[in-house]
């Protein structure tokens, strides 16, 4: 059940890590969010595109295949500009190149501590609610 008073929020979570994204998944959902999950790039592309759902940020790995991943986050800003983009298990050298495709989303490090990890997605959805209202 959902938390009185949160909106209708879906998050998706790209980790090759079964337990790793079970468990971040699990989190995210008894704090009251929606949660899509996909092991890959090419799987996280195929729920953005034919499942329907209208994800609102995208949480992916990129230590496992960093190109992929940032080929992923540059296809999200693309294609699909609505979603926010959180790079996750980037190791220090390509925080820089993160950075650029997450535009002012955060680059999380793994092990991810899930209580950074929700906090980082309250700033970043909290920032595009004031944009569209702004707008």
């Amino acid at each position: 059940m959902e938390p009185a008073g949160l909106p209708d929020i879906w998050l998706m979570i790209i980790e090759p890590d079964i337990l790793v994204r079970h468990l971040l998944a699990q989190y995210l959902r008894s704090c009251g969010y929606h949660v899509a999950e996909a092991a890959n790039a090419a799987e996280a592309r195929r729920l953005l595109d034919e499942a329907g759902l209208a994800i609102d940020l995208v949480l992916a790995d990129a230590s496992e295949d960093p190109g992929a991943s940032f080929a992923l986050g540059r296809w999200i800003r693309a294609e699909h500009a609505q979603v926010d983009f959180i790079m996750g298990g980037t190791p220090e050298k390509l925080a820089s190149e993160a950075g650029e495709v997450c535009g002012d989303g955060p680059a999380l490090v793994k092990p991810y501590d899930h209580g950074l990890v929700l906090q980082q997605i309250k700033q970043l959805l909290a920032a595009r609610a004031r944009s569209r209202a702004n707008a």
